[in-house]
């Protein structure tokens, strides 16, 4: 068995090693959201402004930056929480799967106690 890792941000968005479970998953891609929408709204809001405009465009390629990695990082968390292959991640960079994907991911049951990836993280003080 794997060993514990250490909660926290760093390790929820940026760590692949682990589980995650469906809420906690959830949770985060509405973190995700919540930060392209700083950009978004800037880019909007900037009407002819052009330094505005390239400062949101600046801040959305960032974002996004950050957010492949993070996203795919926790979808590996969550396959491996549910007991599948962390590969199976790749079907998230096919654009007709990725939302059937992740929604998947979101909905699969977890694995009902401890697996190669660690504890299951729906018990109390995980």
């Amino acid at each position: 068995m794997a060993a514990l890792p250490r909660p926290g941000m760093r390790w929820l968005l940026f760590s692949a090693s682990g589980r995650l479970s469906r809420q906690t998953y959830a949770w985060a891609l509405l973190f995700w959201t919540a930060v392209f929408a700083v950009p978004v709204s800037a880019a909007v809001s900037a009407g002819d402004d052009t330094s505005a405009l390239a400062a949101a465009g600046l801040g959305f390629l960032l974002t996004i930056a950050a957010s492949v990695w993070s996203i795919a990082v926790m979808s590996i968390k969550r396959l491996h929480d549910a007991g599948l292959p962390g590969i199976l991640v790749a079907v998230l960079l096919i654009p007709a799967a990725s939302l059937l994907m992740l929604i998947a991911i979101m909905v699969w049951p977890s694995v009902k106690g401890p697996n190669d990836h660690g504890p299951c993280p729906d018990r109390p003080g995980y």
